[in-house]
This record gives structure tokens, C-alpha cells and sequence, in this order.
């Protein structure tokens, strides 16, 4: 089970006499899953993911059903919410047990680029660790370079696996 994440400060890049905000993952309540769907609008909506916006009732319905699954998070500066993350746990026998899936990361358009990602990822990880996850995965669309380069820079390697889907 996991809890809610706040004991990770930001580094982030203040100025002189800048006053450091938390940033920090908060799960996602049962409450306050209309918010967390407007997030998640906002994602596919930049990602032109149109046909998945059909489905954002049902697979947030289905997230806060199974938690020992998957995992929602509010991405928070401070007292505010920027974006949003969403932890699948699944386990994979080639990479020698539990992988957790980043199957989504969003950061709010107008907080981008100012560390955020960055600090959450060290909080990523460090959940997958108490976890005893053996793996961190991702994917992203081929036109995402930004996406690309940013999980470059955290150290992620491009695999040789290619992704095909069933849907049912």
C-alpha cells in the first residue's frame, strides 16, 4: 500500500533570496477525482489523444477501485496542483520481479521546465525502491521529444521491445 509522498523538498533553481517551494506527490482521494480527470483531459488533449478521452470515466473509476494496481498522485508546488502521476505496479520475470509503469506524467504548460519533472522523478524512484521494484518503465508517443529527451536526461534507456495492443 502505498502513502501519501511529501517529505521530498525541492532543489529546484531559486535566485538569490528565492524561497524554495515543496514540490511533492499527494495521492489522489476518492474525492477528488473530478479534478484529477481534468488533468488527465488536459494531458490528452495536448497529446492529441482524442480517442482515449472516451475512456477517462471508466479508467479513472477503475484506478480508484485498485489501488494495489495503480497509484494516482497530484503533482503539488506548494499548495498547488500542477499535474499529475499515475504508478501501475506489475510484475515482469525479465526485469526479476515488480516494474512500476509510469503510464502517466503530466505537468501543468505554464510549470514546465522549472524542475518539476526532475523532482518528482527522484520521488518516483524513490517510491519504486521502497517498493523493491526492480524496474521503472515508460512510454511515450514517437512525436514526444520533449518526453524523450526529458526521461533521457534521468537516466532512462530506450529498449529494444516493441509494443503491440489487443483491445477488448
Amino acid at each position: 500500500m502505498l502513502h501519501d509522498i511529501d517529505i521530498f523538498k525541492s532543489t529546484g533553481f531559486p535566485g538569490k533570496g528565492a524561497v524554495v517551494e515543496e514540490i511533492r506527490l499527494v495521492k489522489v482521494h476518492s474525492t477528488e477525482t473530478e479534478a484529477l480527470k481534468e488533468y488527465i483531459e488536459a494531458l490528452y488533449r495536448l497529446d492529441e489523444d482524442y480517442d482515449s478521452i472516451v475512456n477517462i470515466e471508466e479508467g479513472v473509476k477503475s484506478l480508484m477501485r485498485n489501488e494495489m494496481l495503480a497509484t494516482a498522485y497530484f503533482i503539488k508546488r506548494g499548495d498547488e496542483r500542477v499535474g499529475y502521476v499515475i504508478l501501475t505496479r506489475y510484475h515482469a520475470v525479465e526485469r526479476g520481479g515488480l516494474t512500476i509503469y509510469i503510464d502517466e506524467l503530466y505537468v501543468a504548460s505554464r510549470k514546465r521546465r522549472s524542475g518539476i519533472g526532475r523532482a518528482i522523478m527522484e520521488q518516483i524512484i524513490e517510491i519504486a525502491r521502497a517498493q523493491s521494484a526492480k524496474a521503472l518503465w515508460v512510454q511515450f508517443e514517437p512525436y514526444n521529444s520533449a518526453a524523450e529527451a526529458f526521461f533521457q536526461s534521468q537516466g532512462f534507456k530506450s529498449s529494444s521491445y516493441k509494443n503491440f495492443e489487443f483491445p477488448l
